[in-house]
């Protein structure tokens, strides 16, 4: 069983390196890691489209697989071009999404108030904050994205050190369990 447990935390460097990588890049150089992203999603629906293109004239002909390609290029393509806007856009929503929490936490504050709950006061700061940062999020949503992709990148940093801390106890916990143990009560007897 130790052993499973260590190989399967071996596997774990893996995603420890990965998030380190990953993390420095979104701090770093979010609109450029965005962008990346961006691409390689897009070139990989363009690919899939293509796939069914080249199906379609190899194997099925079959106009819903040759409707599927063809919107998959053209989202792909759109993907892209158009990443910003498109993140523009799901971030707006996002954002009305957590201004309307906000304002149902807010409302929840008050009426927490009013029934004489002790933890009113700290369920309304928490509805302010979350009422700012959607108003934020609305109002200037790609430098948002940049903020919470470092934010991102900054939380895989501190997934991949605390993973990395994890691997190590763990590397040290195997090789005590399975060293050979010294009873030191033991007594030597000679059969002289």
């Amino acid at each position: 069983m130790k052993e499973l447990f260590v190989k399967i935390k071996n596997l774990s460097l893996i995603t420890i390196v990965a998030g380190l990588a990953i993390g420095i890049l979104l701090l770093l150089q979010p609109g450029e890691t965005v962008q990346l992203v961006s691409m390689l999603c897009g070139i990989t629906i363009i690919i899939l489209g293509v796939g069914a293109w080249i199906s379609y004239f190899s194997k099925v002909k079959s106009t819903i697989l040759a409707i599927l390609g063809t919107l998959a290029i053209i989202s792909g393509i759109i993907l892209c071009v158009k990443y910003k806007s498109i993140i523009s856009v799901v971030l707006f929503l996002f954002g009305i999404f957590i201004l309307i929490s906000g304002i149902v936490d807010f409302v929840s504050a008050i009426e927490a108030k009013r029934n004489d709950l002790k933890s009113w006061i700290v369920s309304l700061i928490m509805a302010v904050a979350t009422i700012i940062l959607g108003l934020l999020v609305i109002v200037n949503p790609f430098d948002s994205m940049l903020v919470i992709t470092r934010l991102l990148g900054a939380g895989l940093i501190i997934y991949a050190v605390m993973d990395l801390i994890s691997f190590i106890q763990i590397k040290k916990i195997v090789k005590y369990n399975l060293s050979p143990q010294i009873d030191v009560d033991a007594v030597e007897h000679n059969d002289d």
